[in-house]
């Protein structure tokens, strides 16, 4: 069986090298700027050039997914700062306080901010893009739109929001309140759909930053990349060796990343590289390989309400089609099987899964299912997202698996955007999809809202269609609950009473391995030891140093 789960691989793997080996160095060169990358020109020394599966959505109040983020982070600040160990600490907001009821909460800010306009940033701006994300009902909105009630401007320095219940989980989802210069905004509405706001400066947003974050946003080439340099007057400060600037590149085709890196026109690669490539880009002068962990989870996103994925014999069975040794060790070398579909980093993880490989239990569960009889009239539908060849590995191990019990499985090529929209509606969400995030703040609720939570269905995140109203209101009791012990003790009983539902499929704890050179660059960002367990923040700028001297 090893043999034959090995045939499927190397099948596939020279697939993949020979598309890979269909455009010439200069193709490549070309595809993501090229040569228009080296030395000398706005990005080049002292800076950071990255990969991306495409060109990120660089409104805070839109954007929400890893490409976005690691953007967000560098030319926005939060309210509150995560920290490496999982915490969070003063950064806008320099100290809070919480009323007895645990409803409404006081910020205290600080008065010693500009935005990149060289406006200052007050509590008005503070409470603007609080409103703006409520409104608008996008990005990470989602944290805050069952929550917050009122948004108060007490003073110029002063902030309050109340909440409509407490809220034990508003203090770390802050570490996503990408604050917002408001005048500038204002002064750029176009016509749109709310009100006197027009389209809340989402036109102006696309292309140019509001920000007060360490980075401004220099040039944005839609379908190209986006652009960024050194906010000199950052309150906070940059090192002397912090990057000049960075490069979110829209591209991450193998041959361009090996090509690009090659010549010293890339200074990181990307988290979706194959591991074929990141072995050839080890084998380069220069260049080294770092393996991190930041609570990554790569899932299958199975849709609980479509059929035959709808019941949940044919959910365990597509679980039990899986090698997840093969998955650990050969798709995403030196990464843990997963056993919970919370993440082993996240305040309130406890072991739920104990799934193997195991080809008699999926022909007994599918046999236990409504669709025993006709499962061939059933098609499953598996996903992969087109920017990740990795991901087509499991779906055809997934695919070969399923052939021997006749189980049909399609496997389909998916871009990422079509991913995105398809994912709006169950009907449209494939039965299976491949994807994998981590929380986007640094507690186990945040993975069961944006991912589980029925009110935010309808996303890239949460498009398992689960509609479950008990666990719906597990969730929001665990959310409400002040006491972290208490908070953490519903968390774990939420993963409990999904044991045995196999909602989704959490496959391996993943080892981030990232290409970069090592000669100039120390991405300390990325170090396990360093790392703050927030998505995106592996790419923040002010944590990674760069010596151009030493090429």
């Amino acid at each position: 069986m090893k043999r034959f789960w090995a045939g499927i691989l190397c099948v596939t793997m020279g697939l993949m090298l020979l598309t890979g080996c269909g455009g010439s160095s200069s193709d490549s060169g070309s595809a993501s700027g090229g040569s228009s990358a080296g030395k000398g020109s706005d990005d080049g020394e002292g800076g950071v050039r990255y990969t991306l599966t495409s060109t990120p959505q660089i409104d805070p109040g839109v954007g929400s997914d890893l490409g976005a983020a690691t953007v967000l982070i560098n030319v926005y600040d939060p309210l509150v700062m995560p920290q490496k160990d999982g915490n969070i600490e003063p950064w806008i907001a320099k100290e809070w306080s919480v009323s007895e009821d645990g409803k409404t909460w006081t910020f205290k800010l600080r008065d010693d901010v500009t935005f990149h306009s060289g406006n200052p940033l007050t509590a008005n701006d503070v409470a603007y893009t609080m409103q703006r994300l409520l409104d608008m009902g996008e990005g990470f909105g989602y944290l805050f739109s069952s929550t917050i009630e009122a948004v108060n401007v007490i003073d110029d320095t002063t902030v309050e929001f109340v909440c409509t219940r407490p809220t034990g989980t508003l203090l770390a989802s802050l570490v996503r309140l990408y604050i917002l210069d408001s005048k500038l905004v204002a002064e750029n509405y176009a016509s749109g759909d709310f009100g006197d706001k027009g389209d809340y400066g989402k036109a102006f947003l696309l292309e140019n930053d509001a920000g007060c974050g360490p980075y401004k946003v220099k040039e944005y080439a839609a379908n190209s990349h986006v652009l960024c340099e050194q906010y000199t007057d950052y309150w906070a400060g940059l090192d002397k060796n912090a990057p000049k600037g960075f490069k979110a590149i829209g591209s991450n085709e193998a041959v361009t990343v090996k090509t690009m890196m090659e010549r010293d026109e890339l200074e990181l690669s990307d988290e979706y590289q194959t591991s074929e490539t990141i072995e050839a880009l080890d084998k380069m002068k220069g260049i080294d390989i770092m393996e991190t962990t930041s609570g990554d989870i790569i899932y299958l996103l199975l849709n609980n309400s479509k059929a035959p994925t709808d019941d949940e014999h044919i959910r365990k069975a597509l679980a039990y089609m899986l090698d997840y040794d093969v998955v650990c060790n050969q798709v995403y070398p030196n990464s843990k099987k997963a056993d919970s579909i919370i993440s082993k980093n996240l305040l309130g993880h406890k072991k739920m899964t104990d799934y193997s490989f195991n080809i008699e239990k999926a022909k007994e569960e599918i046999a236990k299912s409504k669709y025993a009889d006709n499962i061939q009239d059933y098609p499953i539908e598996v996903c992969w997202v087109a920017e990740t060849p990795d991901r087509e590995k499991l779906a055809l191990l997934i695919q070969a698996a399923a052939d021997q019990i006749g189980v049909k499985v399609n496997v389909v090529k998916t871009p990422w955007a079509s991913v995105v929209e398809k994912s709006a509606s169950a009907e449209t969400t494939p039965n299976v999809t491949t994807t994998w995030f981590a929380g986007d703040y640094s507690e186990a609720g945040a993975i069961f809202d944006s991912a589980l939570s029925s009110k935010n269905a309808g996303t890239w995140m949460n498009c398992c269609w689960i509609n479950d109203s008990k666990l719906d209101e597990m969730i929001d009791d665990a959310l409400t609950t002040l006491d972290t012990d208490e908070r953490v003790a519903k968390y774990e009983a939420i993963q409990d009473y999904l044991a045995d539902k196999c909602v989704m499929i959490p496959m391996a704890e993943v080892t981030l391995r990232l290409a970069y050179q090592s000669d100039y660059v120390e991405y300390n960002s990325a170090d396990p030891e360093n790392l703050r367990p927030v998505m995106g923040y592996i790419n923040y700028m002010p944590d990674i140093r760069i010596y151009p001297d030493k090429k």
